[in-house]
């Protein structure tokens, strides 16, 4: 099924492994086929990468991506989900582990993204109950 996006002027989007940029108004484009697709919003880069949650959103982000070398990023990914589980045992985490990995298994690393957005407002969460 086709995927439209609308792109602002300026926005830039990864299509596959291409980064696009428009370059003028507002911009329509379809994309035919199956590939990876992330509206720059929804980019952490290595080095924004300085939490741990956001660590795991970027390895997921790399699984996304670069399919061809998933299961180098699988043990990376298994390294940090222990590290945060050593640092913060509780049952919301592991559930929204749970769920993002149950995503990755099945192929679904745009909604393990997702997920992951829904861990890194945890983990603010948690930063600011912390910090307050």
């Amino acid at each position: 099924m086709p995927l439209k996006l609308t792109l602002k002027p300026n926005e830039k989007v990864l299509i596959g492994t291409a980064v696009l940029t428009n370059a003028g108004s507002k911009a329509e484009i379809i994309i035919q086929n199956n590939v990876p697709v992330l509206r720059e919003k929804d980019i952490i880069t290595e080095e924004n990468a300085d939490t741990i949650g956001k660590k795991i959103y970027f390895i997921v982000l790399n699984m996304y991506v670069d399919a061809k070398n998933e299961s180098e990023y699988h043990i990376i990914y298994f390294k940090l989900i222990n590290e945060l589980m050593d640092l913060a045992p509780n049952t919301e985490i592991l559930a929204l582990i749970m769920e993002i990995s149950q995503k990755i298994l099945e192929g679904e690393h745009y909604i393990a993204l997702k997920v992951c957005k829904k861990l890194l407002n945890y983990e603010l969460e948690l930063m600011a109950d912390v910090t307050g």
